[in-house]
């Protein structure tokens, strides 16, 4: 197998696994929210289960680098999607609008399992996705949910926590401010400076 074949075939397997993951979340909405999380264990991360669109628990030896979890925050004090990174520790604290990469988030199944399901669900989603080499972004709602974005094509958050915005170009992260300082509230489904801007000449 020559290196670009090789390099063809990763590339199909990760796209193939996105496309899974996009199905899903077109399929049906996902039960995995920040809304009800009062049974879960403020100890245990959680991971995104795409078959059963609900949370499972994950051992923390087994967290991939990279990926996007369900975890407990003490400074927010409620379970907040995270990002586990190659300092094994969370970053951020996801908020309304916060955008990722499909294949951020860390999927388990089987890839028989992946073709079956996709080629039940939607082979013209499958077939339009591959032809096009689209590279789906999902967004996180106000109500926890994740959802389709065909508008994005790069990531970004919104931290909770710091009330920070991030946003990736080309794979940098930039920070993004406003005329007054770093601080954002999110607000009728839009971003605003945290605090009051007064112009005066």
């Amino acid at each position: 197998m020559t290196n670009s074949h090789a390099l063809s075939v990763s590339q199909s397997m990760v796209r193939f696994v996105v496309i899974l993951h996009l199905v899903l979340l077109v399929s049906t909405p996902t039960r995995a929210d920040q809304q009800n999380t009062t049974a879960l264990d403020q100890n245990t991360v959680y991971r995104l289960d795409l078959f059963t669109e609900s949370l499972k628990p994950t051992l923390k030896k087994e967290l991939k680098k990279g990926a996007v979890y369900f975890r407990y925050s003490s400074i927010s004090g409620r379970h907040v999607w995270s990002r586990f990174t190659e300092g094994k520790r969370f970053e951020f604290a996801m908020g309304p609008g916060s955008v990722q990469p499909a294949w951020k988030f860390d999927i388990r199944e089987r890839r028989d399992d992946q073709l079956r399901l996709l080629e039940n669900r939607s082979p013209e989603l499958y077939k339009r996705l591959t032809v096009q080499g689209a590279r789906p972004m999902i967004k996180l709602l106000e109500d926890g949910h994740w959802e389709l974005d065909a508008a994005s094509n790069e990531g970004r958050v919104f931290d909770l926590e710091s009330g920070e915005r991030w946003e990736w170009h080309g794979g940098r992260q930039i920070r993004v401010v406003h005329v007054g300082g770093i601080h954002w509230k999110y607000h009728n489904q839009n971003y605003q400076p945290a605090y009051n801007i007064l112009v005066g000449w």
